[in-house]
């Protein structure tokens, strides 16, 4: 039980995240500026916050729990979602591609709050 719990921290945490990321980047597009330095310091939390979610999941698959397919599908799309984070930060080819364009940026925050949030809603 106390599993659930600590995996239902870990989801609100995500959607908090990403919201936060949502609202700069939205900030930042309104205000026609590139993303400062601490929007970029925030992104690594997002995604060690989505690869715990996805490793209490793996738990889960050793304990011989069997999710449900749509479990699968929401984490795959979590890590997804912070794969393409990953890539975006500064210093890698699509980040300094996409380094002046604050709403891919907020879209893909969106999408990861809101995938965590439906993931959260299923139980």
């Amino acid at each position: 039980m106390i599993w659930l719990q600590i995996k239902q921290f870990f989801v609100i945490a995500l959607a908090a995240v990403n919201l936060a990321l949502l609202v700069w980047a939205l900030l930042a597009a309104r205000q026609r500026r590139i993303l400062p330095a601490g929007y970029y310091r925030l992104v690594p939390a997002s995604i060690a916050i989505g690869a715990v979610q996805l490793g209490i999941g793996a738990f889960f698959l050793i304990q011989g729990r069997q999710p449900h397919l749509q479990h699968l599908l929401y984490g795959g799309l979590v890590g997804v979602g912070a794969l393409l984070q990953f890539l975006l930060r500064p210093g890698t080819a699509l980040g300094e591609r996409y380094r002046n364009r604050p709403l891919v940026h907020g879209v893909l925050a969106l999408f990861v709050a809101l995938v965590g949030i439906r993931s959260w809603m299923t139980g």
